[in-house]
């Protein structure tokens, strides 16, 4: 019998938890498994034929960085401008047509709709290129198949999160699923701001960094589509987690192992080793530790006021 069933339910709901055999379990998990499954690939079959959608979604950050190297690139060639007129000297030719060619070309570019991108970096000598290259026949495709499962992931969630909670919720008590009813909407959120933070902040910021410490004359960047989306995945996900660390505080705080005064005693050695574990989880270069240390920090901050109300809620529990 599922364990969402309505009679399954009342007695779930009343305290007089059902009792199932190991094989009984085993039944009801591979059906839930089943049942998320079924959720994904059809979520996969749904997403498939935008191609074209996915994959722009899977460029914004890049965009974004490249966006904003280019107007830096801009602002370079016209400062060398300014610089060879008030020396009396002519621009060379090359910055010069370089310079025509970006004021020309420049509102079409930066909207996205010049016609040939794979000229851009000939024709405006800004190097980085407006594309994503494919280092082999297979790499763009595998790329997106990697991609449309963590967008039918997403798409499937609500399914699947139910699906688990279906499994779990009928082997805990009242109390204990009022606690998960309490808390899972603001992890939810947090993993959504996280997400949101490395895709929109800490990834095309950070690896603009990296890209503007590069020597164009020594060393072209290039970066493959493969590569953007492990790199891209890999931080959002980290930040998603990292932004969990507030929950986190207040579960360490619940069971005992961590109290609020131990929290704020240890503030110095709780933001270094922050910055150190944002120093190894993140690109070798400072800002993109600062872009993930800064928010870890502000989080210890809201995962300190969350341990303050929750040792207030305790004493009041005890006094009652």
């Amino acid at each position: 019998m599922p364990l969402d069933d309505p009679n399954i339910r009342e007695a779930i709901d009343g305290g007089d938890l059902p009792r199932m055999s190991f094989g009984d379990h085993l039944d009801e998990l591979r059906s839930r498994l089943v049942k998320a499954l079924l959720a994904v690939v059809v979520a996969v079959v749904v997403i498939l034929p935008f191609k074209g959608p996915v994959q722009e979604v899977i460029l914004a950050p890049y965009r974004t960085l490249w966006r904003d190297g280019f107007l830096q690139h801009v602002q370079a060639l016209e400062a060398q401008e300014a610089a060879a007129k008030a020396a009396g000297v002519p621009l060379d030719r090359f910055h010069e047509r370089f310079l025509t060619t970006c004021r020309r070309d420049f509102d079409v570019i930066l909207a996205g709709e010049h016609p040939f991108p794979q000229v851009i970096p000939g024709d405006t000598g800004y190097p980085l290129p407006y594309t994503l290259y494919a280092t082999n026949g297979l790499e763009d495709m595998m790329s997106f198949m990697w991609a449309s499962l963590v967008f039918a992931l997403v798409l499937a969630s609500p399914v699947v999160i139910w699906q688990a909670w279906a499994f779990v919720a009928a082997g805990l008590y009242p109390h204990e699923r009022a606690v998960f009813y309490r808390y899972f909407p603001f992890m939810v959120g947090l993993m959504a701001t996280g997400v949101s933070f490395g895709y929109l902040v800490a990834l095309p910021y950070s690896l603009g960094f990296l890209v503007r410490m590069m020597d164009p004359s020594q060393v072209l960047a290039i970066f493959s589509v493969g590569q953007f989306l492990t790199l891209e995945f890999a931080l959002t996900a980290a930040m998603g987690l990292v932004f969990q660390l507030p929950l986190v505080m207040l579960a360490l705080q619940k069971i005992g192992l961590v109290a609020h005064r131990t929290y704020v005693r240890n503030w110095r050695m709780i933001i270094l080793v922050i910055f150190v574990f944002a120093a190894v989880i993140t690109p070798p270069d400072p800002a993109s530790m600062v872009l993930m240390a800064i928010p870890m920090v502000l989080l210890y901050g809201l995962g300190l006021v969350l341990t303050w109300f929750g040792r207030r809620n305790d004493a009041a529990e005890a006094v009652a």
